[in-house]
């Protein structure tokens, strides 16, 4: 006699149709910043002060694309972890989606007032608060180990529950630094994603991970 299947609850299932809108978003996203990059209309004559004044833009562009690539493969990282994605999972990570779709704004308003105050601040607290989505994500999926594909070491479950906020730390106290002296801030901006871009996070969580 064959063994029926259960059937997974109403909006329980597999993780591989949110990843995909996950890859799809963030690709749609990445591309979009681009086009606040615009071509100098003026005479030609003039054309080397004209891509001068586009240097904020494509500045504000290249922070940007790898702010959005580090939270990328930080939910590239989580979804390895992920076996289910049942109904919170999946509007956390819809809400998640909603901040990352409304960078482009906030990237085009630093681009055109790169010294503002208000700018810097209003550009810095958007990715502090898409950062922490993300990070309270991964803190969902830990506190409910059925959605997850393999076991996690004691050690790793808790020092990944702190870690996954670096982040949003790091964002946040740039944010801070640009509230006060705005150039510093937008130089923190550029120092957060460091450690990220050159794998030394997912370096120590690796070792976190062995045990060492």
């Amino acid at each position: 006699m064959t063994e029926t299947m259960r059937a997974p609850p109403p909006g329980e299932g597999s993780p591989r149709r949110l990843e995909a809108l996950n890859d799809g978003i963030f690709a749609i996203v990445m591309t979009i910043i681009v086009l606040e990059v615009r071509i100098p209309d003026g005479p030609e004559s003039s054309l080397g002060t004209q891509l001068l004044a586009v240097v904020p833009t494509l500045l504000t562009y290249a922070l940007t694309f790898a702010t959005l690539g580090i939270l990328w493969f930080g939910n590239r990282a989580q979804s390895e972890y992920i076996a289910v994605a049942n109904h919170p999972l999946i509007w956390l990570n819809l809400v998640f989606l909603g901040t990352i779709a409304l960078v482009p704004f906030s990237a085009a308003l630093l681009g055109r007032y790169p010294t503002s105050r208000f700018a810097v601040v209003e550009y810095g607290l958007h990715l502090t608060v898409a950062a922490f989505i993300h990070g309270f994500t991964w803190l969902y999926v830990v506190h409910h180990p059925l959605l997850l594909r393999r076991a996690l070491s004691p050690r790793y479950r808790q020092l990944s529950q702190i870690t996954t906020f670096a982040i949003a730390i790091g964002y946040a106290l740039a944010t801070l630094i640009g509230f006060f002296i705005p150039l510093a801030g937008l130089i923190a901006f550029v120092l957060v994603p460091v450690p990220f871009v050159a794998g030394w996070y997912y370096q120590m969580l690796a070792r976190i991970n062995n045990g060492r």
